[in-house]
């Protein structure tokens, strides 16, 4: 199957995974297929509900009326090892069993992020749609995957009030076949700058919140293992923060800090038709695997301001801690 991107933001080849495990399971039954896809994924929603709630502020300083900035924010995500497994039991699946029951009827399997240590066989009994052996996949690429890459362009201007506007994008890309798009938007206010007493304060006090969005699919129609019309891969995520954040005031070299929540969902649909037990049942629409993630996040960092040019750095803790790095001109 091709490694092609489906994720600008998030997992560069995260729907190819999906397909391969998806469409095999399908032969032990819509239920199973389901049941393994939620767990197997579930990291991967997580991820992106992460990823996606970081880089929205380097200051909490708003810029004044018409003031604007433009950047390009790159963050890696790390994945903790407890998220690249997870414990399949026999008795959750209707139709699937061990090959090797010598292991017991609960074994640690890979998620979307890890990798077993062995080849994983389940034999499909016989309430499934077809007779046969499925071999559970590794994750991305077969291998293990220790961080999340994103990116994103960012751009933001002063309005009045101490309230500055923020968005976010990635320009809807079409590659192969594979297709993916971000938006985000994002407003700040000021607390130093609406509270007279505040104004002389040597740091400055603002909270902001924020919403990104994510929309990708995957048409998989070619490679795929099982006859059928229409078949592809759609991806929908969303994040939401919200969060206090605080900053020095000094001419150059500034540290900042924040501190807030984060939610978000993400949904993927296993889309088209899909022939099993030898073309005897037609499948439609088969699979949809919903997961919502919310939590607290500490931000900390530095940022370094030459003339109209900008660098920061900073590192969130959360569900999957964050190394962020932003550039960005400001006039």
């Amino acid at each position: 199957m091709k490694k092609q991107a489906i994720f600008l933001l998030m997992l560069i080849s995260y729907p190819m995974v999906a397909q391969v495990t998806i469409d095999q399971i399908l032969e032990s039954g819509v239920d199973d297929a389901r049941r393994f896809s939620q767990d197997y994924f579930a990291p991967a929603g997580e991820g992106v509900v992460n990823a996606m709630s970081n880089g929205w502020y380097n200051t909490a300083t708003v810029k004044e009326l018409f003031d604007f900035e433009i950047g390009i924010v790159g963050n890696a995500s790390f994945v903790r090892d407890d998220k690249k497994a997870f414990f399949l039991r026999e008795d959750d699946y209707d139709n699937l069993v061990f090959r090797d029951s010598e292991n017991g009827v609960i074994q640690s399997v890979a998620t979307v992020f890890g990798e077993n240590a062995e080849d994983v066989v389940m034999i499909v009994g016989e309430g499934g749609a077809g007779q046969g052996e499925i071999l559970l996949p590794d994750g991305l690429g077969g291998t293990g995957v220790n961080t999340i890459p994103t990116v994103f362009l960012q751009a933001s201007v002063g309005l009045v009030k101490g309230t500055e506007i923020k968005a976010r994008f990635w320009p809807k890309l079409s590659g192969g076949n594979t297709e993916s798009f971000l938006y985000g938007v994002g407003i700040q206010h000021e607390l130093t700058k609406s509270i007279f007493s505040w104004k002389r304060s040597p740091v400055s006090i603002s909270g902001i919140l924020g919403f990104s969005k994510l929309r990708a699919t995957y048409d998989f129609s070619e490679d795929s293992t099982l006859e059928g019309e229409g078949q592809e891969i759609e991806f929908e995520g969303n994040s939401w923060l919200i969060s206090g954040i605080v900053s020095t005031k000094f001419p150059v070299f500034n540290f900042y800090g924040g501190f807030g929540y984060y939610s978000g969902e993400t949904t993927t649909d296993l889309n088209g038709s899909y022939e099993v037990s030898g073309g005897a049942v037609t499948l439609e629409d088969p699979v949809t695997v919903d997961h919502k993630e919310s939590g607290l996040k500490a931000t900390f960092g530095t940022i370094v301001a030459v003339s109209f040019f900008k660098v920061n750095l900073d590192y969130t803790l959360q569900n999957y801690s964050t190394l962020s790095m932003g550039l960005h001109v400001g006039f």
